[in-house]
């Protein structure tokens, strides 16, 4: 993350370190919201549960369960996480962050879920606060891991400034060669 946040400030961005303080718990407050899904899909969760994929298969049970107490709080936070993704975007053009806590993980089928830590397989990915904050956001390879496996850089924006994380995922891209290596097969 270092090294990406060197080559852009090498192009010409002045790189500073923000703080977001929801962003750590944007998972959790995502998890709050997902009635919404299995209540539009409501005959796909009743009679075709296993055409979803793992994640969301979870995340749609779940959601089904979930009060509207827990709905309501998690409606509250999603507002101030946007309110703290857009204080922090006054200052600069584009944040720029992991786009996961750990490296790409290899694929594999999906797993029994009969413990607490089978049922969220990603629970390290860092995308939710942009889609909770409702702002522009892309990732891409910033590096791979001693196993060949990618590392990715997100870049975020202001709401319906696009153009703008395009022109630094361009300027990045064009400026270093991950994204000619492929992950092995």
């Amino acid at each position: 993350m270092t090294l990406a946040a060197n080559v852009i400030g090498e192009l010409g961005a002045s790189v500073e370190a923000v703080s977001i303080p929801l962003t750590s718990h944007a998972g959790a407050i995502s998890s709050g919201l997902r009635v919404e899904a299995p209540t539009n899909y409501r005959d796909l969760v009743l009679n075709r549960l296993q055409k979803i994929g793992h994640d969301n298969r979870i995340g749609y049970l779940t959601g089904s369960l979930i009060p509207a107490t827990v709905y309501y709080k998690a409606q509250k936070l999603r507002s101030l996480l946007r309110q703290q993704v857009l204080k922090a975007l006054e200052n600069v053009d584009v944040l720029v962050l992991p786009t996961a806590g750990v490296a790409a993980r290899k694929i594999v089928p999906d797993p029994v879920v009969d413990s607490k830590e089978k049922a969220n397989r990603i629970p390290w990915l860092l995308t939710t606060a942009f889609s909770l904050a409702g702002t522009p956001a892309l990732s891409m390879c910033c590096g791979f891991t001693s196993q060949d496996l990618p590392v990715g850089l997100q870049i975020g924006g202001r709401p319906f400034d696009e153009a703008t994380v395009l022109r630094v995922a361009h300027a990045y891209e064009q400026n270093t060669t991950w994204h000619t290596r492929k992950p092995p097969i």
